[in-house]
């Protein structure tokens, strides 16, 4: 399932934000909660996503994986987007080119009115056949309803253009285990699908941004 949607995604790479969304909704209503699956953490694999975003940056890839980089950049970014106390803990090795991390905000009052704080889990790895980098993020949300119906998954994908230097491709995927069933899952992951766009668009807007005044 993930497959065919990654490859209808990218056989209509020019479809609206919009039509995008409609497609999440559908792989999302499409995954099937067995029984023994609910209250427990579900892995990667068995998430189905579907690309949110593709765009070239003005930016190389060493400047926009600045980003993950726990530095100064990542919390000027992560606090425009509404993220506030933000923190993440240091990369440390899990096994061969694969390093790992968390962290931690709080959303601000313009993103959710229930003040909730959210976790991750971060994982990155470079790209075995092109020079970019590969991040998988699990998200888990507190103190907002139904928080603890779901995990958010998102995966990151950033490499070189050759062809334009000084610039990178960057492909986000966006997929939602559903840890319990509910009858509002259409409507939840419209909802959280266009905060994570929105807040998406203002974080790469400061990279490009940080990167022209350096």
């Amino acid at each position: 399932m993930l497959n065919r949607t990654i490859m209808a995604l990218w056989k209509a790479r020019s479809l609206t934000p919009e039509q995008k969304v409609q497609i999440v909704e559908e792989e999302s209503e499409g995954k099937s909660l067995q029984p023994e699956e609910s209250g427990s953490f579900l892995g990667l694999e068995d998430v189905s996503m579907s690309e949110v975003y593709s765009a070239a940056l003005p930016v190389p890839t060493s400047f926009f994986m600045e980003l993950f980089g726990g530095g100064e950049l990542e919390r000027k970014a992560m606090d425009r987007a509404g993220c506030l106390s933000y923190s993440s803990s240091p990369w440390e090795s899990e096994k061969a080119d694969v390093h790992e991390r968390q962290t931690y905000y709080r959303f601000d009052r313009r993103i959710s009115r229930y003040r909730g704080e959210v976790t991750s889990t971060q994982q990155k790895l470079p790209l075995s056949d092109r020079n970019g980098w590969l991040i998988e993020e699990v998200v888990t949300l507190h103190g907002i309803p139904i928080g603890d119906y779901f995990n958010l998954h998102l995966r990151y994908q950033v490499e070189d253009l050759p062809s334009r230097p000084n610039c990178c491709q960057v492909r986000v995927y966006f997929g939602i285990a559903w840890l319990k069933s509910t009858r509002n899952q259409k409507r939840i992951t419209k909802n959280i699908l266009v905060n994570v766009l929105d807040r998406l668009k203002v974080t790469l807007a400061v990279v490009e941004k940080e990167f022209i005044a350096r």
